[in-house]
């Protein structure tokens, strides 16, 4: 095996060494090169880049670039020069890719709809078969969050809409119960201004007393009544005390 190995290293290097006297990298000369390497790999894939690292004079991406103009020389053998055959190659890889998702997607299909493995299956089916379940079911918990999330806000923004309208609501009850205090003592105090007295009549504590009994009153009618009434009280009670005699003080 070393044997081999030195030989083909020999081999390498002499045809690297051919092409890059070359004006134009030959692909014949490049597709040589490519199946010596390819052969490599097949018998050492594990150790492959270290041992192109360690015996090559070119890189581990520049050894498989020529390991696919080997593969694909009878697609790209007849091109003029190494840029457009690695371009037609990317293309043609392209497609490989395309055809081997399309296959793949129709097996899995197949599975889904008989429980049956069709021919061809092998294990990287499973694998992707388990990781497109586990993405359905990630996508799933994802629409099932956004709708939650949805009605979350929904009815964030409607119990909001409910508070701004019984806070307005309250507001103005209680605007309007503070106008009516207010408009109620300001009629109480014009109302004291013009009955009072004397100049200190107005927050004498028998009118406070007087007006607040007339103010349970249901109407102007009985508080008129119940005025004629207080006058003839207290003209009774002033005509009381004048028969009375005056008791002198010591």
């Amino acid at each position: 095996m070393m044997d081999v190995s030195v030989s083909r290293i020999t081999k390498i290097i002499s045809l690297n060494n051919e092409i890059q006297s070359l004006y134009v990298k030959s692909l014949p000369i490049i597709k040589e090169i490519g199946e010596e390497l390819h052969r490599q790999k097949e018998e050492n894939s594990g150790s492959f880049m270290r041992w192109v690292e360690n015996n090559l004079p070119f890189h581990y991406d520049t050894a498989i670039n020529y390991i696919k103009i080997y593969l694909y020389y009878d697609k790209i053998g007849t091109l003029p020069n190494l840029q457009e055959a690695y371009q037609q190659i990317e293309t043609l890889e392209a497609q490989e890719r395309q055809s081997k998702e399309e296959r793949e997607r129709s097996m899995i299909s197949e599975y889904r709809k008989t429980g049956q493995k069709p021919a061809g299956w092998d294990r990287s089916l499973d694998y992707r078969l388990k990781k497109d379940d586990a993405a359905f079911v990630k996508q799933q918990e994802r629409i099932d969050q956004e709708r939650r999330d949805r009605e979350q806000r929904a009815a964030e923004y409607k119990a909001k809409q409910e508070s701004d309208k019984t806070y307005t609501l309250h507001s103005e009850a209680y605007r309007l119960a503070s106008d009516t205090l207010i408009k109620k003592l300001d009629q109480r105090e014009e109302w004291k201004e013009k009955i009072r007295l004397s100049d200190g009549g107005k927050d004498d504590a028998f009118m406070d007393a007087l007006v607040d009994y007339l103010e349970t009153l249901p109407n102007d009618n009985r508080r008129i009544e119940a005025c004629n009434n207080i006058i003839k009280i207290c003209r009774n009670i002033s005509v009381q005390l004048q028969r009375t005699p005056v008791t002198a003080t010591a």
